[in-house]
């Protein structure tokens, strides 16, 4: 399942210096902070964001939205069912892809001891064809996908046990 993106309409928001260079709202500062430090004199912090800074959608997990704070004991129950049926599953893919990761760890340290220079060509030939099976291994996407499931499993059963821990 992938997280759920929830779009909103977009709000025109005024800025000051909008506001005073159009004239449509009086040029006036609603909100200044002030601060000081010792030994040096206060000033107006500035809030603004960069220009040219496009702030990245928040993308909110679908279990977020399924699974909010729990307002019965039915509803605990079957919390508790979601995630018990839940967590064999993501025993089952962890132990999976914690198997991949070290064998991809032992081989890198394998790798890594290799020597920099090949005496022979076809020897240079072998070891460059089983770099790339490695890497090609690596990014399979079958081995990506179950490792997204993983972290997205844990990530709700993590969601799920402060639920029903509250």
């Amino acid at each position: 399942q992938k997280p759920v993106l929830l779009l909103e309409k977009p709000k025109h928001i005024v800025f000051q210096d909008e506001a005073a260079s159009s004239g449509s709202f009086p040029a006036e500062v609603t909100k200044t902070i002030h601060f000081s430090e010792a030994g040096s004199a206060g000033g107006v912090v500035s809030q603004a964001a960069p220009r040219g800074h496009v702030p990245e959608p928040h993308v909110l997990p679908d279990y977020v939205v399924k699974y909010p704070e729990i307002s019965c004991p039915a509803e605990r129950e079957r919390y508790k069912a979601v995630f018990n049926d839940q967590y064999s599953e993501y025993q089952e893919l962890y132990a999976e892809v914690r198997t991949a990761l070290q064998k991809f760890r032992e081989l890198d340290a394998m790798m890594d001891k290799l020597p920099r220079q090949r005496d022979s060509a076809k020897e240079n030939a072998r070891i460059n064809k089983v770099i790339l099976e490695f890497e090609r291994r690596k990014n399979d996407p079958a081995f990506l996908e179950k490792r997204h499931r993983c972290e997205y499993l844990k990530s709700k059963l993590s969601h799920l046990m402060g639920q029903i821990g509250r």
